[in-house]
């Protein structure tokens, strides 16, 4: 008997032996499919407190893409799909500030919240890789807190907080540009293009944004945050996390170019798009994509795609184009150099940034009289003014939109 009520001797010259050995090796799959793991993604959470702050993590055995949604006393991630979490609720017994955190699914989406015992601030949020990690560094804020709403739970009584999602993130309203994220090409073993001098890209492009940061915070006043501001290594995709996540309004990404010809100069500016302006833009991109140590695709990929149009949406490729031809009338005015203009290409950084966004090749490492002016501190600071002028020459069109 193969089971309860079922004879073997029944299927005996009716189902051929070869016919009945692939149903057994099928069955046998579907078992394993059963209990294979239910989630691509898995998520555990901890907390720990320091002296004017408390540091929450949560931790998953792969990347995932979210949101960060703030409330008055909480902090949320809202992912894009459904990922496996510890448990439903973690409490926690002896934090001043941190109460709990919960997990939800709701419409093919995971919320996961973190509950606070006062009104938080946020004092500063990255996202580390291998392994993938999402840490905020949370701090009271001081402001009086708002009454709790709590909800019964229908099976076991006890009380759960109400974890309705905010309305909406910070990026999702239009609203002046208060935060710039710049974005120092390269950096730690990753050295970016060398010069025949030993010059490093990854140390003119840090030099330059450090420049550039400094213009921006004193003459406009503006927020600036930066992906890397020491020689380390990070990340494509952590670099436009960093943007994302601090809820930045422009990602400009700073390189400096090379090529095979060594008679190539000039400054270009580029904007995301899966089409390439031209094969030179489209093996640009795919240098500095290879640069990634880790998920290499290809620009055809649907999941490039999907990052392309879901989170980098249209008037996001308008407002980037708009702020490239800035920055290069700019480059061109001040720095005399050829124009190569204004182009695009499936650049892997640009990719994730929810906001406009450009890369900007200065000039040409490979070129031996560009070179030496890239040695030059006081072209860097030309360089460093004509990027700040054509930022808020975009700025001011930006803001004078929202009117």
């Amino acid at each position: 008997m193969i089971g309860r009520g079922f004879d073997s001797r029944r299927l005996q010259g009716t189902i051929p032996l070869p016919l009945m050995k692939t149903y057994i090796k099928l069955f046998a799959i579907l078992s394993l499919l059963v209990t294979a793991p239910l989630f691509s993604v898995s998520v555990t959470f901890r907390c720990s407190d320091y002296d004017d702050f408390s540091r929450v993590v949560f931790e998953a055995d792969s990347r995932f893409t979210f949101d960060t949604q703030l409330g008055e006393s909480q902090v949320q991630l809202v992912v894009t799909q459904v990922v496996g979490f510890e448990r439903g609720v973690v409490v926690i017994e002896n934090s001043p500030l941190i109460d709990r955190a919960l997990f939800e699914v709701s419409g093919g989406r995971t919320v996961l919240t973190v509950l606070c015992k006062k009104p938080i601030e946020v004092k500063k949020n990255f996202v580390l890789e291998n392994p993938f990690r999402i840490v905020f560094d949370l701090k009271a804020s001081g402001r009086a807190a708002a009454p709790r709403q709590e909800r019964a739970d229908a099976e076991g009584g006890e009380a759960a907080f109400q974890t309705t999602p905010v309305a909406a993130t910070a990026n999702s309203i239009p609203k002046p540009i208060e935060t710039i994220c710049l974005d120092p090409g390269h950096g730690g073993d990753d050295l970016g293009a060398v010069g025949r001098s030993k010059l490093q890209e990854k140390n003119i492009t840090l030099n330059l944004s450090r420049k550039l940061k400094k213009m921006i915070e004193s003459r406009l006043g503006l927020r600036v945050i930066m992906t890397r501001d020491g020689d380390t290594e990070t990340l494509l995709d952590t670099r436009a996390s960093v943007a994302n996540n601090q809820q930045a309004q422009m990602f400009v990404s700073i390189h400096v170019n090379s090529s095979f010809r060594r008679s190539a100069y000039g400054s270009e500016i580029y904007f995301v798009s899966l089409q390439a302006t031209d094969q030179e833009a489209l093996e640009l991109a795919a240098k500095e994509n290879q640069n990634e140590g880790e998920q290499k695709s290809t620009p055809g990929d649907d999941d490039l795609k999907m990052i392309l149009w879901n989170m980098a949406q249209t008037e996001y490729i308008r407002d980037s184009s708009r702020l490239a031809e800035y920055i290069q009338a700019e480059l061109n005015e001040l720095l005399n150099t050829r124009n190569r203009g204004v182009k695009q290409a499936p650049f892997r950084v640009l990719m994730r940034a929810a906001m406009p966004a450009v890369l900007i090749e200065v000039a040409f490492l490979s070129n031996s009289s560009e070179e030496k002016l890239l040695q030059s501190e006081a072209f860097l600071d030309r360089v460093a003014t004509a990027i700040f002028n054509g930022i808020s020459k975009f700025i001011y069109y930006y803001n004078q939109t929202l009117k």
